[in-house]
């Protein structure tokens, strides 16, 4: 009887430890701006490099060094322009321009690809996916990263995540996950106003460039 009593013990312990462990998520909003993350309790916060950084994740990559971090500036300039041109603003003001002005302080910037239909938050957003090496008061890093800006309300948000170039493909997933958490403080009606919708059209839908990434439905 003892020996079954034994048996029964070792094989519920065998079975505990092959439980697979399951991360627990961390959940952040940024009380300046009212922008809402979550990420894997293994990710860490680690010190902002810039005044307008509101947060910075470091995920478990060694020497990778694979970092995600958030930013925002205010900007309103758009404020005046009704919600149906949101899209519009974004084509205007957020595409290559904008995004040879972000990278200007980094060496031998490679643009992989540059796409705007995407979307991050409630925003619309535009996106691009870049090789570079650092800057040169930053040790020297051969990176790539995955970046998207979105005007919202009165503010202008960044997010990106980068990681040692040559394994990027390892984050890239984490990466999408990241940014499909972010959302913003509310900024405009969610009852649209404006146009009239034909509801007997097909509008379809416009989807991010990358797998797994936001995608938007036009409604």
């Amino acid at each position: 009887m003892n020996m079954i009593k034994t048996g029964l013990m070792i094989a519920m312990a065998m079975v505990a430890f092959a439980a697979p462990v399951k991360a627990d998520y961390v959940v952040w909003t940024d009380l300046d701006t009212g922008a809402h993350i979550s990420y894997p309790d293994t990710w860490k916060t680690i010190n902002n490099q810039q005044p307008d950084d509101i947060v910075t994740l470091s995920l478990p990559s060694g020497e990778d060094n694979a970092v995600c971090r958030l930013r925002a500036n205010e900007d309103r300039r758009f404020l005046i322009y009704p919600n149906r041109f949101r899209s519009d603003i974004r084509d205007i003001n957020f595409t290559n321009n904008f995004w040879e002005d972000y990278t200007a302080s980094y060496d031998n910037v490679n643009v992989i690809r540059q796409q705007n239909e995407a979307g991050l938050g409630q925003g619309f957003a535009s996106m691009t996916l870049i090789s570079f090496v650092t800057p040169p008061d930053e040790p020297f890093a051969n990176k790539a990263g995955l970046m998207l800006v979105t005007n919202y309300g009165d503010q202008v948000y960044v997010a990106e995540c980068t990681s040692n170039a040559m394994n990027y493909r390892k984050y890239h997933t984490s990466f999408l996950s990241f940014f499909k958490t972010i959302s913003f403080k509310p900024a405009y009606s969610v009852t649209t106003v404006g146009d009239y919708r034909n509801f007997l059209k097909d509008w379809g839908t416009i989807n991010a460039p990358l797998p797994n990434t936001v995608s938007r439905t036009v409604y």
